[in-house]
């Protein structure tokens, strides 16, 4: 079969082909699979971003226990 008749077949079908994905006549489309992928990359987002925050102030709190050691150890 051609693309040319599976085209056909499926407008004879009443399914819709070039339109693409995204409207429907009842409103846009959504896959609940990916709106909950999204979700939870938005929530894997905020816990990366909280560690990057805690990692960089342990770095800090290093970097002046490294400098104190270097200087002799005193404060």
């Amino acid at each position: 079969m051609t693309p040319d008749e599976l085209r056909k077949k499926l407008e004879e079908s009443g399914i819709p082909v070039g339109e693409g994905w995204g409207t429907t006549p009842g409103g846009p489309t959504k896959s609940p699979l990916l709106e909950r992928q999204k979700d939870l990359l938005r929530q894997l987002e905020g816990l990366v971003q909280k560690q990057i925050e805690v990692d960089m102030q342990k770095s800090a709190e290093l970097h002046v226990a490294l400098r104190r050691i270097q200087r002799g150890g005193g404060e």
